[in-house]
């Protein structure tokens, strides 16, 4: 008899069979035990809240500003009320960071940031105001597609489609995007069953520790004497210095082993963990998972990010925001709105050193623009390009220089 088991709350695993793939399928589809997948219970799982948070962040600290293009001239456009909004301060409770954090985390969990823009009666920006995706959607009640969601007092109403910036995730209308978890339930499925079942499982002691093997048969009252004996047995020994348990001479212990290898489902539970990252497009170095990780990789993993996981995304936020916040008159006269990546590739003071030295050398910054990326103020006389001695235009290459004038 296996009188361990018998003092447990659940049913515990048999140590003759492994926790395979096959045993975590039954876990997930076992009578009663049906994993429901959502937004918010996909980020208990620590890869996918990675995800999320590595994503989220990093379009939150692009370096987000208003500019104006009047010919070959590019200079901020302070004036413009998006400037502050999209820069510092959308709205009363947040700021720039976190009102975009929010909004990239929407976007992943639900398929769809939303927005709302409010104006002044003259039609100038007042403030970015926040919506959440489970009480917004678009509908089409009369003919025109508009926006309906509920504000903090609970009370529905309509919002014009010109006045919502809708970010989308990956979608197949054109109008809405697909929420990544919904669309990959059965994956981050069985990454919820597989952490629930190793929950359970060493809740439960992992596994029974041991076989006490009757010689003979019990009466009724027998076998409650031996449950108290073994209970008392049981407690005295953790209590006490000398772990060694005395038996009567009628029962016999055999302890239980599972070998190291048995255990399938830490295999299962790894590599669900690359495959969240790569629905995600994010570097698995970039969520802790170095097992392949080098210096080397790491550096180029890093630029593959910033170019074909965060570049998208920017683009997705710029052309929304251009969009909605400038009348078709202000994209004529030059104003939109920048997500700077080149934040995200800033270098170690070593490599921006030598970038600076062939900018200036090359004659294509001054030491004063310099400066200003560095955050230090402008000093007189630098302002000047400097230009190589040995570069000299393609058209005078071969060319031999014209004697100097006879004084």
């Amino acid at each position: 008899m296996i009188l361990s088991s018998l003092f447990e709350g659940r049913s515990l695993e048999n140590p003759d069979v492994p926790l395979t793939g096959q045993n975590l399928q039954e876990y997930l589809h076992g009578e009663g035990r049906r994993i429901h997948v959502s937004p918010d219970s996909a980020m208990t799982l620590s890869a996918v809240y990675s995800c999320h948070y590595v994503l989220s962040s990093n379009v939150a600290q692009l370096p987000a500003v208003v500019l104006r293009k009047q010919g070959v001239k590019i200079e901020a456009a302070t004036d413009h009320p998006a400037f502050d909004l999209v820069h510092s301060k959308p709205n009363e409770w947040q700021t720039s960071y976190k009102w975009r954090e929010t909004k990239q985390n929407h976007i992943l969990g639900w398929g769809n940031g939303y927005t709302r823009i409010v104006r002044r009666r003259s039609g100038e920006l007042r403030s970015l105001e926040f919506c959440v995706p489970w009480s917004t959607t678009l509908i089409k009640p009369a003919g025109r597609y508009v926006y309906s969601t509920i504000d903090e007092d609970g009370q529905a109403f309509a919002v014009a489609p010109e006045d919502m910036l809708h970010v989308r995730a990956l979608g197949s209308t054109g109008r809405m995007g697909k929420s990544i978890i919904q669309q990959h339930s059965e994956m981050l499925g069985l990454g919820l069953a597989a952490q629930r079942y190793g929950r359970d499982f060493f809740e439960g002691g992992g596994r029974p520790t041991g076989v006490l093997t009757v010689k003979g048969d019990l009466s009724v009252p027998g076998w409650e004497r031996l449950k108290e004996f073994w209970k008392k047995a049981v407690s005295r020994l953790v209590q006490s210095e000398n772990k060694t348990l005395l038996l009567p001479a009628d029962l016999d212990y055999r302890a239980l082993t599972i070998p190291p290898e048995a255990a399938q489902f830490l295999e299962t539970r790894k590599m669900n963990r690359t495959e969240i990252a790569a629905i995600y497009n994010v570097p698995a170095d970039m969520i802790n998972d170095l097992e392949r990780a080098t210096n080397a990789n790491i550096t180029e993993q890093s630029i593959r990010f910033v170019r074909y996981s965060m570049m998208p995304w920017a683009v997705n936020w710029e052309q929304e925001m251009n969009c909605k916040l400038f009348t078709p008159a202000e994209r004529r006269a030059g104003y939109y709105v920048k997500l700077n990546l080149a934040a995200l590739l800033r270098g170690t003071p070593k490599e921006r050193a030598e970038f600076y030295h062939y900018a200036i050398t090359d004659g294509w910054m001054d030491r004063n623009e310099v400066r200003a990326l560095e955050d230090l103020s402008p000093r007189d006389t630098l302002s000047e390009l400097l230009i190589s001695v040995n570069a000299k235009p393609a058209s005078e290459v071969g060319k031999t220089p014209a004697p100097p004038p006879i004084q």
